[in-house]
């Protein structure tokens, strides 16, 4: 980054400080769970910001390069590419424009509210609705997952999901099997993404996780 001088003082110390509170609440009517939580609600500040930027729009004209089969030439292969190479890293040298002093900014907080049922003729199947909300200016994101659970017996229990948000449409499933001094695992999930109009996928990917534990 030549242009720019960011080299520090040479001291060693904490160059800021920042706070964040995780908060949440649980409220229990009949069959029903209801959440509510806030993560990361916080600030970050900085007590020496250096600020660099490259100043406006960098350009390279590409037309004012000929090459010559000569090797002795001033615009022989090797001495042209030299020459673009250069006038590419220009795109990305840094002006220092000093130090700004304090900066202080949010935290992206996310904002969780859930809801989970109960089947009242079968306490061993349970519904939920989540919603996931990022909040954090231009890169704010928000997703709904509905999910539901069903734990059959202690050592068996199985989960499947279905999301729908921001970044497009994913399912997903998992199996569990449980023990004393043993667990294994066996999942998928499969995100979706820009769709046609008949709601095709385009696009896609999809995981498997096989996974074993021993807890202890």
């Amino acid at each position: 980054m030549s242009g720019a001088n960011l080299d520090g003082d040479g001291s060693i110390g904490p160059n800021g400080f920042g706070m964040a509170f995780d908060l949440g609440a649980t409220y229990d009517w009949q069959d029903f769970r209801f959440s509510a939580a806030v993560l990361d609600l916080g600030f970050i500040a900085f007590s020496n910001t250096h600020h660099a930027s490259t100043n406006g729009t960098r350009t390279v004209d590409t037309d004012a390069y000929i090459f010559s089969a000569n090797g002795s030439a001033d615009n022989s292969f090797e001495n042209e590419w030299d020459r673009l190479q250069d006038n590419f890293e220009e795109l990305y040298q840094l002006t220092d424009n000093g130090n700004t002093g304090t900066r202080a900014r949010a935290l992206g907080a996310t904002l969780n509210l859930g809801a989970e049922y109960t089947l009242p003729y079968y306490r061993k199947l349970r519904f939920g609705l989540l919603n996931s909300t990022r909040i954090q200016g231009r890169y704010t994101w928000t997703e709904f997952r509905l999910s539901a659970n069903v734990a059959p017996v202690k050592c068996f229990s199985a989960d499947a999901n279905f999301a729908v948000g921001t970044y497009g449409c994913a399912f997903g499933w998992l199996l569990n099997f449980n023990t004393t001094g043993f667990n294994l695992f066996l999942g998928m999930d499969h995100t979706l993404g820009k769709v046609a109009k008949q709601f095709v996928p385009l696009n896609s990917n999809a995981s498997v996780n096989l996974g074993i534990n021993f807890p202890f």
